[in-house]
């Protein structure tokens, strides 16, 4: 802090809420964190101790249902009783019906306790035949089915060292109760199929998925939960007119009598259930690079040259990421699918991002195309995400709050400091505009849905949140601390404290005040300001906050002046 030697600078703690670190342009003073005047609400539990008598008023019985309501509504982080370690699917498409034809194999392992019992996430499917299969042994299981759930007998207490494989051949019905989906996506198919009789004279045939949160449970069977994480082989067979793309490499394409085609698509790294994801459709490709990792940007046919441009500064953007990240872009290959009446904005799927049509632009409509902000984001998920991944929806904002903040560092990067700051600035207005109505913790356990965390918290807060981390921290000490969190994490899953150790771990500070008040409260700082200038060489600067502290916690706000 500079110090003009002409006044007398005094400076206290001062508690204040900013978006990153506050400066005043002069000398200043500030008074210690003040509170507004507050009627204290009468304590229900304090007064039950004092007052047994009163063991049974109202206000104790409120907390009591308060309590029990906590215990009720929470959305546990899914137990493990097993370890998905591979998936193979084999899928061929009844377009008529719109129905998926499907073979799959589970390579499983008990995770912890001996068990006997396997559940796998199914929904609206029908089943041909369900096998257990152990070394060279091969036999019927017997399962219950309720239409979700496929509950199957094994045939023996197994252990955490019986490895075994579950086959099963179905039929999948994503149109089957589809339901509405909710306000981040609109429906829960998901797997589509766009105009499957090519009937439609201006829309393509098409099928592609979307799995997040648990809507890949509709086209194959498993564990349907972001902490289970597997490698997988799919085969689609497809008419031979057409293009695949899907997570991973494609290993091998086999043709087939009738017009047919087999596509292999391995994906040799561990991902999360609602990762996977494939696209099939008449697209055209533009091929790309970067340092030796094959890019493609798939979109109808014709618009080529458009897709071209829009997609034109992926390879920077990897290239960006990977230096601040101080981890190189993690996958073999990264694709970016461009669809046809997509349910959402865009989703991260390992190595192949499917994006809504707004995307699919004329050569001449992309010269004036910005959207850097929704490949940034998709690709920043590519890190945070699938390399590293939430394991529980309650810890969305794991996820969601970085991909948010790279559209602010990418604007940094490339555009410079007023590009990015407006960027943050239009996101925290995304956030109080929601508080208005809406104030929740950052991680919450108590949703109702899975949908409800995809929010203006977990998004837009979470990313100002990160950038206040930063300022706090500073940039070196910020990114070497993403570097542990991601290399120490890879290829597995988290939830907030991993993140605060790592930055514990680099920064040397504990920071339990900034996740407390930030990821594990909810609300925000409202403040009053006052400056008193009656005396040139001391400006006195008060500052209160004046949220309902019954509610929100009062803040700890590191100040700077200058």
């Amino acid at each position: 802090m500079n110090q003009s030697p002409a006044k007398k600078l005094i400076i206290k703690r001062c508690y204040i809420a900013v978006q990153a670190v506050f400066l005043i342009t002069s000398a200043a003073a500030c008074k210690s964190g003040q509170i507004l005047d507050q009627e204290i609400n009468e304590n229900p539990v304090a007064e039950r101790n004092q007052n047994p008598d009163k063991a049974d008023s109202v206000a104790y019985q409120e907390i009591i249902f308060r309590k029990e309501a906590a215990i009720e509504n929470y959305n546990a982080t899914p137990k493990r009783d097993f370890d998905v370690l591979h998936m193979e699917l084999d899928l061929s498409f009844d377009y008529l019906r719109q129905e998926v034809i499907g073979k799959a194999e589970l390579s499983i392992v008990p995770y912890f306790h001996p068990i006997d019992v396997l559940v796998l996430d199914a929904r609206d499917f029908e089943f041909n035949g369900v096998f257990f299969a152990q070394n060279d042994h091969r036999e019927p299981v017997n399962y219950t089915y309720d239409g979700q759930q496929i509950r199957l007998d094994l045939p023996r207490l197994l252990t955490r060292l019986d490895t075994f494989r579950i086959s099963l051949d179905y039929i999948a019905f994503p149109e089957r109760n589809a339901g509405d989906g909710s306000e981040a996506i609109s429906d829960a198919k998901g797997l589509y199929f766009i105009d499957p009789l090519d009937t439609l004279p201006d829309k393509p045939r098409m099928i592609w998925t979307q799995g997040e949160t648990a809507h890949n449970s509709k086209w194959f069977p498993t564990i349907d939960a972001p902490n289970e994480k597997f490698t997988q082989l799919l085969k689609l067979t497809l008419p031979d007119t057409l293009v695949s793309v899907s997570n991973g490499e494609l290993v091998r394409q086999e043709k087939l009598e009738g017009g047919m085609r087999r596509d292999y698509w391995e994906m040799k790294l561990p991902h999360s259930a609602y990762l996977a994801a494939f696209a099939i459709g008449d697209f055209g490709k533009v091929e790309a690079n970067w340092e030796g990792v094959p890019l493609g940007y798939y979109v109808e046919k014709g618009h080529e040259k458009g897709a071209e441009k829009v997609f034109k500064n992926t390879p920077e953007m990897i290239g960006f990421f990977s230096d601040i990240l101080g981890v190189r872009y993690p996958w073999p290959k990264y694709d970016q699918v461009v669809v046809r009446d997509f349910v959402s904005g865009a989703m991260e799927n390992t190595t192949v991002s499917i994006f809504m049509e707004e995307l699919r632009l004329s050569e001449r409509e992309a010269i004036d195309s910005e959207w850097d902000y929704i490949i940034a984001h998709e690709l920043f998920h590519q890190w945070f995400g699938d390399y590293v991944t939430t394991e529980s929806w309650a810890n969305l904002t794991l996820n969601e709050a970085f991909a948010n903040y790279s559209e602010f560092l990418w604007n940094e990067y490339k555009y410079g400091e007023d590009e990015a700051k407006l960027k943050l600035v239009a996101e925290m207005e995304n956030y109080f505009a929601e508080a208005e109505t809406k104030q929740v913790d950052l991680i919450r356990f108590d949703y109702g849905e899975a949908e409800d965390m995809f929010d203006s918290h977990s998004y837009s807060k979470g990313g100002a949140i990160l950038h206040m981390l930063r300022e706090h921290l500073g940039k070196e000490a910020f990114y070497e601390a993403l570097r542990f969190y991601l290399r120490t994490h890879a290829f597995s899953t988290v939830e907030v404290h991993d993140l605060r150790l790592a930055f514990e771990r680099v920064s040397g500070e504990d920071l339990n005040w900034f996740f407390n008040q930030w990821f594990l409260d909810k609300g925000h700082p409202e403040l009053h300001f006052e400056v008193d200038y009656s005396d040139p060489n001391n400006i006195l600067i008060s500052v209160s906050q004046r949220q309902d502290l019954t509610e929100t916690p009062l803040y700890q706000l590191p100040l700077q002046v200058s």
